[in-house]
């Protein structure tokens, strides 16, 4: 049965403090979202104390602690397919197809050098070590490394080497950080999760042979001799798809064990992992879902 009283006490406490410890997971293109859930919170009132971010999650959250979120939107407003797949670099090489120097490099000329422990909201990603097997929390550190570690997709990005460490994407380990985030007494703690279970069933990888869905996929198959053998490609949307329903079941182990005041569920299967060139749809659809929540809790 609903109590009602504990509902009435929750939402009164909510829109009475306006401190927010906030959550975003990886996703891809599709973690793009996260920026128009910020800008939603912001717009009613809502004050960020604390962001922990998991890759694209780890992105957008340092950019915005480090107040750049503004200048990554409108970077990604007037980019083009054709030189997002330019910016992913792809070049080969054992255990990845793209380098990620590229990137790197527009992340320097944001943010340059500047420490995790120098930004102005405390901000933490993690990452996960392929050497020992464990996660790694970035909570010191340049920023732009961090981030790199953070976002590091098995097979896609080449793994981060530190050391005896050699860091792929967090989402390995831990897709929706709630465990990570600093939270101060009165916090709110707020999640947005972009890897939400699908609402639909994904029959894509029942097929036999199929041509490349996109310019990423396409630019891929052409660097890879092994795509363009003369075989089934199923094994790699069956690859995908595991992963994908492993990182589904991640964030709902993570909402589970620690449940946060607010969860903004956003099942996206419409938007691919390079979809950067829908970021003006993405982020439009992140302010009105968060919206939408917030709108919901008032009034109840």
């Amino acid at each position: 049965m609903i109590n009602i009283q504990n509902i009435r006490k929750k939402v009164t406490r909510l829109f009475k403090s306006h401190d927010v410890a906030l959550v975003l997971s990886g996703g891809g293109a599709r973690g793009l979202a996260h920026i128009g859930a910020i800008e939603s919170l912001e717009a009613h009132g809502f004050h960020i104390t604390s962001i922990a971010g998991t890759s694209i999650g780890a992105l957008v959250g340092g950019l915005y602690a480090a107040g750049k979120l503004h200048e990554l939107e409108r970077i990604l407003e007037v980019l083009t397919r054709k030189q997002i797949l330019q910016l992913v670099d792809i070049s080969p090489g054992l255990g990845h197809i793209a380098t990620g120097d590229k990137l790197m490099g527009l992340l320097h000329a944001m943010i340059g050098d500047l420490a995790i422990e120098d930004l102005p909201i405390p901000f933490c990603c993690p990452a996960s070590d392929i050497v020992s097997g464990k996660q790694v929390v970035f909570r010191t550190g340049p920023l732009k490394d961090a981030i790199r570690a953070s976002i590091s997709i098995p097979g896609v990005f080449k793994p981060v080497e530190d050391g005896k460490k050699m860091f792929v994407d967090g989402s390995v380990h831990n897709v929706l950080p709630l465990d990570c985030v600093i939270r101060k007494k009165h916090d709110w703690l707020v999640s947005v999760n972009v890897s939400a279970p699908d609402n639909a069933l994904d029959t894509s990888f029942i097929c036999n042979r199929r041509q490349p869905k996109n310019d990423f996929e396409r630019r891929v198959w052409e660097k890879i001799p092994l795509f363009t053998a003369n075989f089934s490609v199923n094994y790699m949307h069956l690859l995908f798809r595991v992963g994908k329903i492993s990182i589904e079941n991640n964030t709902q182990t993570a909402l589970r064990l620690t449940p946060p005041d607010i969860s903004l569920e956003m099942p996206l299967e419409e938007f691919g992992l390079f979809d950067f060139d829908k970021s003006k749809e993405l982020i439009a659809l992140g302010r009105q879902e968060m919206d939408t929540i917030l709108e919901r809790e008032k009034a109840l």
